[in-house]
């Protein structure tokens, strides 16, 4: 499947979200196994981050053998590592939701409601 295509499909599901669609992502058998692996491996994925003098940047999982990615400039690397996890997984990107994956050095939005 082509790069654009995948791409296409994964932002088109983020709309799609934002609308109230729901692909129940959280039943499909191939995120459970996902989340059940790294609950297997004590809740986290721990990545060994390397920044060059350019800019560009590689990230290797030490705990599960496979996961490897990088690019150029940091300011996508959150979405690049997800992206590469997701794909050891095999999570279809309609599935891809960034909520279901959590980095340490990420914002956490939480919703609080008030009442009169």
């Amino acid at each position: 499947m082509s790069s654009f295509y995948t791409k296409s499909i994964y932002h088109g599901a983020q709309v799609l979200r934002k609308f109230g669609f729901r692909f129940n992502e959280n039943s499909d058998e191939r995120v459970l196994s996902m989340k059940k692996i790294l609950r297997d491996i004590g809740g986290s994925i721990e990545l060994q981050i390397a920044v060059y003098p350019d800019g560009s940047w590689t990230a290797e999982s030490r705990n599960i053998d496979g996961i490897i990615t990088g690019g150029r400039g940091q300011e996508r690397m959150a979405e690049v590592i997800k992206d590469a996890i997701f794909t050891y997984f095999s999570i279809p990107s309609y599935l891809c939701n960034d909520g279901l994956l959590k980095m340490d050095n990420e914002a956490i939005k939480i919703t609080q409601r008030v009442y009169a």
